[in-house]
C-alpha cells in the first residue's frame, strides 16, 4: 500500500474516529434527555402519592369509599394541572384512582411485562411504554410504589410522563444537531488536511521510489534531484551516495568475480578428478578385498576338499575290511568254542596261553572292539561328507542342495570354536529345523554368508564373555539359535540369533557397507557382512536384514528363493 494511501486511510480513520465520538456524544444525550424526563416523571408520582397518603393519614377518611373520594380527587387535580394520565392500584394492581372513573375497580393489564406487580414486590420504580389501540404510537409510563407512613407498600402509583420525553426530547434536538454539524465538519477538514498532507508526501516519494527500482533493476547510474530541505531531500542526497558506492562497488565485484570463477573452474576439474580417483580407489580395495575373501574361501575349500579326500580313501579301506574282520573274528571264536566244547581238558601249554590271553575276556570284547571300530569309522565317514558338501568339491556351483546340510557342515568347521576354553563356557547351538523343501542356490556362496554370519555370533559372544561376571555367565549361557523355515512356499528363511552384546544403534546404517566394522582394530576387515549382502541380494536376489537389542541379542535374517523361477523374477 503506497504511503498516500495510508496517509488518507489515517485521516480518514480520524474522520471515522470524529464521526463516532459525535455519535456517542448524540447518543449520551439522548439518554441524558429521557433520564431526566423519567427522573421527573418519577419525582412527580412519588410526591403524588406521598402527599396523597399524608392527606388519607391526617384527615383520616370514616370508610373506603372516603378514602377512595379522595384519591381520586388528587388524580384529577393533578390530570386538570398537567394533563397526564395518573392511576392509582393496590397491591393485586386493582385500579383504586384514575383519570377514566370507568376503569376504577378494574385490575390493571395495560403492563404486559408485569413492570407494575414487580414495583409492588420490590419497592423499585419501573419505566415502561404502554402500545394499545387508544395509543398506537405508545406513551411513557413510570409506576412508583405507593407507600404508607411505616414505609410499607400498599399499591403503586403509574403516572403518564409522555409530554415530559417529548419536552426534553425537542430541548436535546438542538443540541444533537449542533453536535453533529461539528462532527461533520471535523470529519470534512480531516479528509481535506489528509489529502493535501498526502499529496505533498508522496510525491516526492513516488520519485524516490521510481530511482529506487531502477537501481534494483540495474541502472546504477540513477541519481535523483530534489528541492525540498526536508527528511525526504536529506533522503534522496543518501540515495545518490549509495548508488554511486554502489556502482564502484560492481565494477570491483566483476573484476573479483571473474576471478573468482576462474579459480573454482580449476578447482572444480581437480575437485572432478579427484573423486574419480578416490572412486577408483575405492572400486579396487573394495574388489581386493572380495578377491582376498573368495580367495581365502576357495583355499579353505580346497583345503577341506583335500583332507577329505585324504581321509576318505584310507577310512573307506578301513570300514570295507571291518566287515571281512568282523566275520574273521566270529568265526575263530566259533572256532575256538567248538575246541573247548569237544577238548574241556586240553594240555597245560594251552591251558597256560589261554589263560596268559585271557581267552574268555578276548571272547567277549573282540567283537565289542570291532563294533566300536566301525562306529568310529561311520563317523569318520560322516564328517567326511560333511566336508565335501561345504566344499561342494562334487557340485556345480548352481544346485539344488539341502540348507540343513549346508548349515550342519559350516558349524563342523566351526567346531574347534564352539567348545569350553580358558575357563569361559561352551557355545549351545540349538537348532529349530523347519520342514525345508530343496533349494536352488549357488551353494559354496551361500556357504560363505553363513560362515560369516556364524563367525561373527561367535566373536559376539566371546566378546559379551570378556565383560560378564561369573553369575552372569550361569544366568545367561552363550547361545546361538539357528531357525529355518518356508514363507509362502516359494521363499526359504534363514534366522540365526546370539545373546552376545548387540549391535549399537550408530552402527545401524552403515552396517552393510564395505570396510565398516564394530569388531576392534586389526579383529575384523569390514567386509565379511557387506559381501554376504552382495550374495544374498543380488546373486541370490535375496533379503539380508537383522534386528538387535544393544547389550542383549542380534538377530540375522536371510531370506532366498527356492526356485529358479522365482529368482528370475525378482
Amino acid at each position: 500500500m503506497k504511503i498516500s494511501h495510508k496517509l488518507i486511510l489515517g485521516f480518514v480513520g480520524i474522520a471515522t474516529l470524529t464521526g463516532a465520538i459525535g455519535a456517542i456524544a448524540v447518543e449520551q444525550q439522548s439518554q441524558a434527555a429521557k433520564y431526566l424526563a423519567r427522573q421527573e416523571a418519577e419525582e412527580v408520582a412519588m410526591l403524588l402519592g406521598y402527599f396523597a397518603n399524608h392527606e388519607l393519614e391526617v384527615q383520616k377518611p370514616r370508610s373506603p369509599m372516603e378514602m377512595l373520594a379522595k384519591l381520586q380527587n388528587h388524580v384529577l387535580a393533578l390530570h386538570n394541572q398537567r394533563q397526564r394520565d395518573i392511576e392509582i392500584v393496590d397491591r393485586n394492581k386493582i385500579i383504586l384512582a384514575d383519570v377514566i372513573p370507568e376503569d376504577i375497580g378494574k385490575k390493571l393489564d395495560h403492563d404486559h411485562n408485569n413492570e407494575v406487580g414487580q414495583t409492588i414486590q420490590d419497592g423499585k420504580a419501573r419505566a415502561y411504554i404502554e402500545i394499545s389501540d387508544e395509543y398506537p404510537q405508545g406513551i411513557y409510563l413510570i409506576a412508583v410504589p405507593f407507600k404508607n407512613s411505616q414505609g410499607a407498600t400498599i399499591g403503586a402509583v403509574i403516572l403518564e410522563y409522555t409530554p415530559l420525553y417529548k419536552a426534553a426530547m425537542a430541548t436535546a434536538q438542538k443540541s444533537i444537531l449542533a453536535t453533529s454539524i461539528i462532527t461533520l465538519v471535523c470529519g470534512l477538514l480531516a479528509l481535506i488536511a489528509g489529502s493535501l498532507i498526502a499529496n505533498h508526501i508522496s510525491k516526492p516519494i513516488q520519485k524516490l521510489q521510481k530511482a529506487v527500482l531502477n537501481l534494483a533493476a540495474g541502472k546504477l547510474d540513477t541519481r535523483v534531484t530534489m528541492n525540498c530541505q526536508d527528511e525526504i531531500g536529506e533522503l534522496a542526497i543518501a540515495f545518490n551516495k549509495m548508488a554511486k558506492d554502489l556502482q564502484s562497488s560492481r565494477w570491483e565485484l566483476l573484476n573479483t568475480n571473474e576471478q573468482l570463477r576462474d579459480e573454482i573452474s580449476e578447482r572444480q576439474q581437480k575437485a572432478t578428478e579427484l573423486q574419480a580417483a578416490l572412486k577408483n580407489l575405492q572400486n579396487l580395495q573394495k574388489t581386493q578385498a572380495q578377491l582376498i575373501q573368495s580367495a581365502k574361501m576357495s583355499s579353505l575349500g580346497q583345503l577341506v576338499a583335500g583332507i577329505a579326500h585324504e581321509i576318505n580313501n584310507p577310512v573307506s579301506f578301513i570300514h570295507g575290511n571291518l566287515t571281512h574282520v568282523e566275520k574273521y573274528a566270529e568265526s575263530l571264536i566259533n572256532l575256538i568254542e567248538l575246541y573247548q566244547q569237544h577238548y574241556p581238558n586240553p594240555v597245560a601249554e594251552i591251558q597256560a596261553e589261554a589263560e596268559n590271553l585271557e581267552l574268555e575276556f578276548l571272547q567277549e570284547d573282540l567283537p565289542k572292539t570291532v563294533d566300536s571300530m566301525k562306529i568310529g569309522t561311520c563317523r569318520i565317514r560322516e564328517i567326511v561328507r560333511s566336508l565335501r558338501n561345504f566344499s561342494h568339491i562334487d557340485e556345480a556351483e548352481y544346485k539344488v542342495v539341502n540348507i540343513h546340510e549346508g548349515i550342519d557342515s559350516t558349524l563342523l568347521i566351526l567346531q574347534h570354536r564352539l567348545q569350553a576354553k580358558a575357563g569361559l563356557p561352551a557355545i549351545e547351538i540349538i537348532r529349530e529345523y523347519g520342514n525345508l523343501p530343496m533349494v536352488e542356490c549357488y551353494a559354496g556362496q551361500l556357504n560363505q554368508v553363513l560362515m560369516n554370519l556364524l563367525a561373527n555370533a561367535i566373536d559376539a559372544l566371546e566378546e559379551a564373555n570378556s565383560k560378564r561376571t561369573t553369575q552372569q555367565l550361569k544366568d545367561n549361557p552363550n547361545r546361538i539359535t539357528i531357525r529355518t523355515s518356508i514363507i509362502d512356499s516359494q521363499w526359504v528363511q534363514i534366522a540365526i540369533a546370539d545373546n552376545g552384546i548387540g549391535i549399537p544403534e550408530t552402527a545401524r546404517h552403515n552396517l552393510f557397507n564395505p570396510f565398516f566394522t564394530t569388531k576392534p582394530v586389526n579383529k575384523g576387515t569390514g567386509m565379511g557382512l557387506s559381501i554376504s549382502y552382495q550374495i544374498i541380494t543380488e546373486t541370490h536376489g535375496g533379503k539380508l536384514e537383522y534386528v538387535s537389542t544393544p547389550g542383549e541379542v542380534t538377530e540375522f535374517i536371510i531370506q532366498i528363493p527356492t526356485h529358479q523361477k522365482v529368482l528370475a523374477t525378482v
